[in-house]
């Protein structure tokens, strides 16, 4: 690969990662991340609602969704046109939360609302695809691309799995599986990163820099390896990004465990330029 040729392929990562902000049901839509009571909760415009949808995308009253126990069902008000995909809801619907990655997904006009558990809350998230942080979005800032940030690490592979605490933006604490520890070198001085295996192969990394103190996201960054030969896999820094949070204060981001902390500065990567007005 020419230093052309990989120049080329990080503007077009950087690119893709734009693009997927930028989507109609990107984290940049997000308005909204609300905890429900036991019993029932109504949604809807009116600013008394328990889920407020944002001023004029729709009626006052839209629905109730109820929770008891485990089970939360939406139950849209007479004469409402909420939809599940094409079909309109006309009677009570249990809904489906995001720990399988597939959650019922409800739509009022340009709002759509779905069930999301962590650990013992259950909340709904509000997204709407004109909100004014997609609308005034200017697009992700970079380091400079620099081809030295990108380095080997040996793989040592743990078994069994290494069981680490993960915590999170809401103050849980989440015990996470991790595969293996990368090991790589920087300066001639050596580094250790803790990353899990994804489905393709590849590792996934939370982590966090010096650079995190200056210019870079504070609470950390992603990255995603590439695939691993033998035992070796590149860490590919300039491919380092920022977490949802970065972009909403509705996210639920896991943070970099204490272990993934490295003592040197990164700036490479996605830098950090806070929204206005972020929500």
């Amino acid at each position: 690969m020419t230093a052309q040729d990989y120049f080329d392929e990080i503007k077009e990562y950087q690119r893709q990662l734009d693009e997927q902000l930028r989507a109609p049901d990107g984290w940049l839509t997000l308005v909204g991340l609300h905890w429900l009571n036991e019993g029932k909760n109504t949604v809807g415009a009116a600013l008394t609602c328990d889920i407020p949808l944002p001023e004029g995308t729709g009626p006052g009253l839209v629905g109730t969704i109820v929770k008891t126990e485990n089970t939360v069902t939406f139950m849209p008000y007479p004469g409402v046109e909420v939809k599940i995909g094409e079909q309109i809801i006309k009677s009570e619907t249990e809904l489906e939360s995001d720990i399988n990655q597939n959650p019922t997904i409800l739509s009022i006009g340009e709002v759509s609302i779905y069930l999301v558990i962590r650990n013992s809350r259950f909340g709904i998230r509000v997204k709407y695809e004109t909100s004014p942080n997609r609308v005034n979005f200017e697009g992700r800032v970079w380091w400079p691309i620099d081809i030295e940030k990108r380095v080997t690490a040996a793989i040592e592979y743990y078994d069994p799995q290494k069981m680490v605490d993960v915590p999170d933006v809401l103050g849980n604490v989440n015990k996470t599986a991790m595969d293996c520890a990368l090991k790589f070198q920087v300066g001639g001085l050596e580094y250790s990163l803790d990353a899990f295996g994804l489905p393709s192969g590849q590792f996934y990394i939370l982590f966090q820099d010096l650079s995190c103190q200056n210019g870079s996201y504070p609470a950390g960054r992603f990255l995603v390896t590439e695939y691993p030969e033998d035992e070796a896999v590149v860490i590919d820094f300039n491919k380092a990004h920022n977490p949802p949070c970065a972009f909403t204060s509705f996210a639920t981001c896991p943070l970099p465990p204490e272990q993934n902390h490295l003592d040197i500065e990164i700036k490479a990567g996605e830098r950090y330029k806070p929204l206005l007005g972020l929500h």
